[in-house]
This record gives C-alpha cells, sequence and structure tokens, in this order.
C-alpha cells in the first residue's frame, strides 16, 4: 500500500505525531510519502503532488485550515483521507469522532488492519465579491460567516493557540451590527453564520441541527437587539443560558434556518472567515453544499447508510 501524508509543521505536537505515524507505518510494511505545508502553499497542491505519486489513501497532520486546503483535491482525487488533528480547534475532526492526535492514530492503525470504514463528507462552497470588487470561490468543511463570528477570527492571534480564540471571541462581542439582505431578506445582525458542525467553539451545541455528512447547511442569523453596552452584555449572557441549556434556538436573538444554500449581501463591507482561517473583507457572500464529497475515515460509530 502507498500512503501519502500531508503535514502542516506549525505545532510541535505535528511532529511528536507524524514520528509515531510512521513507526507504526515502519512496523506494518507501508511505503509512504510526506510532503509539507507552507503558508503559499497550504495544502492543494500537496494533494495532487500525492495523487500523482500513487498514494491509496492520504492521512493529514494539521488543523482545520489544512484540511479545507487538501479536500478539494484528494476529493477529486477519490483519495480516503485519514485525519489526525494537531490543530487548535479541530472543528472538522471532533464532529467525525477524531478529538486529539491519539485518536487519530489508532484510526489510522484500524483503518491499515482494515477494521475502520469510511463516510462521504460534502464540501461546501463559499462564493461572494471581496472589498476589492474581486470574485472569490472558496470551499469549506464545517463553518463559515460574516460579521461577528468573523471579528473573533480576525482577533485570534495564533501563537495563544485556544486562548487566542477567546481572545478574539471577547473583542468580537462588541462589534457592531450589520445592515444586511439575506436572500432578499432585509435584516439587522451581528453575524450570519452556516454551519455543519454542531459544536464549533467546543462541547455546547450552537448549531443543535447541523450534521457534517448531511446534505443541508444549518445558518444562524444573530440578531442583538441591543442599542447600549448594558442591553448587549445581557444579551449574550440570555443567548450563553439558552446555549448551556440545548436550546440556542428558543433565544429571541438566534434565527435558524435549514437549507442548501444561502445568500448575504451586506451594506458595507464585513469580515469573512471559513473553517476559522480569516479571509478579509467582502461585500456578499454565497454559502452552499457543493457537489464535491470527501472520502473520509471515521470511527465506526460515525458511518451513514
Amino acid at each position: 500500500m502507498r500512503l501519502g501524508i500531508i503535514v502542516n509543521p506549525l505545532h510541535a505536537r505535528t511532529h511528536r505525531a507524524h514520528h509515531r505515524l510512521v513507526t507504526l507505518l515502519d512496523r506494518v510494511h507501508v511505503r509512504y510519502r510526506t510532503v509539507s505545508t507552507s503558508a503559499v502553499r497550504p495544502g492543494a497542491e500537496q494533494a495532487r503532488e500525492l495523487a500523482d505519486w500513487g498514494a491509496e489513501a492520504v492521512v493529514v497532520l494539521g488543523g482545520d485550515g489544512t484540511l479545507r486546503a487538501a479536500a478539494p483535491a484528494l476529493a477529486i482525487a477519490d483519495l480516503p483521507t485519514l485525519i489526525i488533528p494537531t490543530g487548535t480547534a479541530n472543528v472538522f475532526s471532533r464532529a467525525l469522532g477524531v478529538p486529539n492526535a491519539r485518536a487519530g492514530l489508532a484510526l489510522c492503525e484500524e483503518y491499515l488492519l482494515g477494521a475502520a470504514p469510511t463516510t462521504g463528507v460534502p464540501i461546501s462552497l463559499a462564493e461572494g465579491i471581496d472589498a476589492d470588487g474581486a470574485h472569490r470561490h472558496e470551499h469549506f468543511l464545517s463553518l463559515a460567516g460574516i460579521g461577528g463570528d468573523a471579528h473573533a477570527v480576525a482577533g485570534h492571534r495564533r501563537e495563544w493557540g485556544l486562548l487566542g480564540y477567546a481572545r478574539g471571541a471577547l473583542g468580537a462581542l462588541f462589534a457592531p451590527e450589520m445592515d444586511a439582505r439575506i436572500d432578499g431578506e432585509a435584516l439587522r445582525v451581528w453575524s450570519v453564520m452556516g454551519a455543519k458542525a454542531a459544536r464549533p467553539a467546543g462541547p455546547i451545541p450552537v448549531f443543535p441541527g447541523a450534521e457534517v455528512t448531511g446534505e443541508d447547511l444549518e445558518f444562524l442569523a444573530v440578531v442583538l437587539a441591543a442599542d447600549s453596552p448594558v442591553s448587549r452584555v445581557g444579551a449574550w449572557a440570555g443567548i450563553g443560558t439558552s446555549c448551556v441549556r440545548g436550546h440556542p434556538e428558543r433565544d429571541e436573538n438566534m434565527r435558524y434556518w435549514t437549507a442548501r444554500s444561502a445568500r448575504i449581501s451586506v451594506a458595507e463591507p464585513a469580515p469573512v472567515h471559513l473553517d476559522g482561517d480569516h479571509l478579509g473583507e467582502f461585500s456578499s457572500l454565497r454559502m452552499s453544499t457543493g457537489d464535491l464529497l470527501l472520502e473520509v475515515v471515521v470511527p465506526a460509530a460515525h458511518t451513514t447508510d
């Protein structure tokens, strides 16, 4: 068997996980090739290179950004994909039952022994016009957003890890609302998000209806009817309480719907993120479920019919 390995070398934990993986591959006599990502080559070219080499499956050691970059090329090449999550949030792998590098390594061993199944995951599309008027066409796997949640991503400092995300989130709580049109409906919102993962921010199900293997996206428009800092804090406290109780949809500020796509335009350009990657500011964004299907190796409990 030929196994390709894509490594994001940013974190020391990636190097440790890679060492354990190649030790396993040497033990079971699997031929492999490792390629590393960089800021200018984040994963797509490496996936195509491994497909050309003749890889029969590919292991991705990295986080959500590395997977996002490599996923379309892996799907086009029809390569089973194994995930050893070594990023900060690892939203996509957690949604598939692979919460950490140890679980990813164990799943790799099961797969090599013929005991781990695969499931198809739709790769979603994000199409829009950025602040410079350029048309952008991108992909995402777990979560996309425009507005306040993207402010949180923009404020994240990667060297701080999870603390960086917390810092960015706190700074975004008072991000300004936007005058937006969502599929033609005028609405003043803090943010609009489309999700395939129920828990993008830890254990709390912010998107209770989202399914990573489902055909639809769960959309959320956060409408903060708050005209002062004190009322804004009160609104966020109510949202937090509803989320912790497991029923965020009961909060009047949280407007959910499920669809294959949604188009958002804003009066002034607003920040956009895909799977935690800040893309800059956009004047419009369409989020939709695409046609590409990524074949992912998962624990048996996460397979679908």
